[in-house]
């Protein structure tokens, strides 16, 4: 038999059109409409077998699908139909609509809704493809569909179009599936299952449905063990590259640990290795590309988080990132919620949800960033991406490793970075559906440590964020997965919540803000706005005033009228600000146990807010 013959025929039946008579649920299928399956991996589209096996057709019109040449022609979807002829008999025809491609499953969501196809098809180099496809692109002419399905290599006669989108719709498999519209873990009657976008680990019965055919950045080379002697070797020393390669880990360990969000800014020189640091965490689920940038908008951004949910999202350089727009970002990336958007009926659509590890760097930091843009960074902001200055002995590297300098290895780290990646992030999933441990009561003991001590409640979320961190490097650690000692990824996040705590300064971020405001105001219009209080002569005009001043024997006291406080700490709740004065002893009240102290002035009695600047 030469090499392009058929193999195999089976009698498996891929059915008729439901008004055309026998469909794929009907227990006695008809004989003659065949699927003609070839169990060679020659390409079915290069040339055509010498010998051509007949199928039989009884019924028409109907629908069939053959993996191989037939006397039909070539392999694909076929219509089977009949004509009157001009002599008024009645003559049969075969016309191709498609390659071949087959139904295997029925799918919808957890509710019961977003119904699809689990399609499988034959590509135009001879590969067979997977796409579960929403039946609500069949709304409409099917344009969509079809070039979604051409993109992905699907060959499709242009005058098909109606028979192709009547066949999907009639489709009636035997099969199952639940679909999901995100990736990440979601609950099974039999435990959980992680979802993504071209694998299912831990069940069967689940199977990911986007409109797209999507093309997923979560990709592998090489194996773990790869991975653990090319790069893992490396962190060792290396506390900052040990805690991104630990952050980008910790996605899959929010939703068992009850956290929503964490999220790390390195910040640094250019040409210091911040993104090579990216590149090494983004190594634990694809390949660069999986790396994006931070010039996008915020609704495709939220699109992003919404395909890595569970994982992490890695942004390189937020300088390009517009900074009116960053601290909106911010806070939607870390509360896992979409934008809220009417359907053309007026209705709520779904919204998006995920969860989500963000890892960012930049030559600044996201509050100097925003300023440029005259936004004030946020609290909420703030602890959602801790700014991790990575200023170390080279660059942000500490141990080269036999190399000659930071570049050298940042060249090398890049390089093994792009050869091995991918495997990581599956494995750990793997481990973590294996272990039974309490991943949040093990957080909270590491949350303990002396080395995560925090003075209020915003340092207790940063904290919280980078002990999570620790917690997915300890645990690859003890599955094996990352080649190093007990206690490195733990040293790496305590170090950090160090670094960060440093940097930021101490105290509610919104205490700070208002004191410098305060200090600003100051600074800038202390001359111009006020004047002194105890003056015996002529003072110039003073337009726009904030008050008066005066001279104490270590400086000098600032009376504010309210307008003028206000106005210096504008954006402010003003019993925030008056509460932020006391506590940060700029109150000067002279005896009185009011904030705001009855003064003499030239004109007239008044209530004002003496403040005196603290000189730390």
């Amino acid at each position: 038999m030469p090499p392009h013959a058929v193999k195999q025929v089976t009698g498996v039946t891929e059915g008729t059109a439901a008004s055309y008579g026998a469909c794929e649920r009907n227990p006695t299928l008809p004989t003659g409409v065949t699927r003609v399956t070839t169990q060679s991996a020659i390409n079915p589209y290069k040339a055509p077998p010498s010998v051509l096996p007949q199928p039989e057709v009884k019924e028409r019109p109907c629908y069939a699908a053959y993996d191989d040449y037939t006397a039909y022609g070539r392999p694909g979807l076929y219509f089977h139909g009949q004509k009157e002829s001009r002599r008024g008999e009645i003559e049969p025809f075969d016309y191709w609509l498609c390659g071949p491609i087959h139904a295997e499953a029925l799918t919808y969501d957890e509710h019961g809704h977003g119904f699809g196809l689990l399609l499988r098809f034959l590509d135009a180099r001879g590969r067979w493809k997977q796409w579960a496809m929403p039946m609500r692109l069949l709304s409409s002419d099917g344009r969509e569909l079809r070039a979604e399905l051409l993109d992905m290599g699907l060959r499709i006669d242009p005058k098909s179009h109606h028979r192709l989108g009547h066949w999907l719709a009639s489709r009636e498999p035997r099969k199952e599936l639940i679909a999901a519209t995100r990736t990440g873990w979601h609950a099974l009657d039999d435990g959980h299952a992680f979802v993504m976008p071209q694998r299912v680990i831990g069940s069967e019965q689940i199977v990911f449905q986007h409109e797209q055919a999507y093309r997923s950045t979560y990709s592998s080379r090489g194996s773990v063990e790869d991975w653990r002697g090319a790069i893992g070797t490396l962190c060792p020393g290396n506390p900052l590259m040990t805690l991104m390669a630990s952050a980008a880990l910790a996605g899959p360990l929010l939703k068992l640990t009850h956290q929503q969000s964490a999220g790390l800014h390195v910040i640094g020189d250019s040409s210091s290795g911040k993104s090579t640091l990216l590149q090494v965490a983004t190594s634990v689920w694809g390949p660069p590309e999986f790396m994006r940038t931070w010039r996008a908008t915020g609704n495709g951004l939220e699109g992003v988080a919404a395909e890595h949910s569970d994982t992490c999202i890695v942004l390189d350089e937020i300088s390009e990132a517009d900074p009116r727009e960053i601290g909106a970002i911010v806070y939607a990336l870390g509360n896992g919620t979409g934008k809220s958007r009417a359907g053309r009926g007026g209705h709520a659509r779904a919204t998006a949800r995920w969860r989500i590890v963000m890892l960012s760097s930049g030559e600044r930091s996201v509050a100097a960033h925003m300023a440029e843009g005259g936004k004030r960074v946020k609290a909420g902001q703030e602890v959602r991406l801790l700014d991790m200055p990575a200023d170390r002995q080279y660059g942000v590297f500490d141990a080269l490793h036999d190399h000659a300098d930071g570049r050298a290895f940042s060249d090398h780290l890049k390089s093994v970075s792009g050869r091995y990646y991918g495997a990581l992030g599956p494995a750990f999933i793997e481990r973590l559906q294996q272990d039974k441990q309490d991943f949040a009561a093990r957080l909270d003991t590491f949350r303990q440590r002396s080395g995560f001590k925090a003075s209020h409640g915003l340092e207790h979320r940063a904290a919280t964020s980078l002990a999570l961190m620790a917690l997915a490097g300890e645990l690859a650690t003890e599955y094996g997965l990352t080649g190093w000692p007990e206690g490195e990824a733990l040293n790496a996040s305590e170090m950090a919540f160090q670094l960060w705590c440093d940097y930021r300064g101490s105290g509610q971020t919104e205490t700070r803000q208002i004191l410098d405001a305060v200090r600003d105001f100051i600074d800038r219009h202390g001359e111009s706005r006020f004047s002194p209080i105890d003056a015996h002569e002529l003072q110039p005009l003073v337009r726009d005033r904030a008050g008066w001043w005066r001279k104490v024997e270590d400086g000098r006291v600032y009376m504010f009228t309210s307008g003028g406080l206000k106005d210096a700490t504008l954006g402010h709740d003003f019993r925030r600000v008056l509460t932020a004065l006391e506590e940060g002893k700029f109150l000067y009240r002279t005896g009185s146990d009011k904030r705001a102290v009855v003064t003499r002035t030239l004109e007239g009695i008044k209530s004002l807010y003496h403040i005196k600047i603290s000189k730390n």
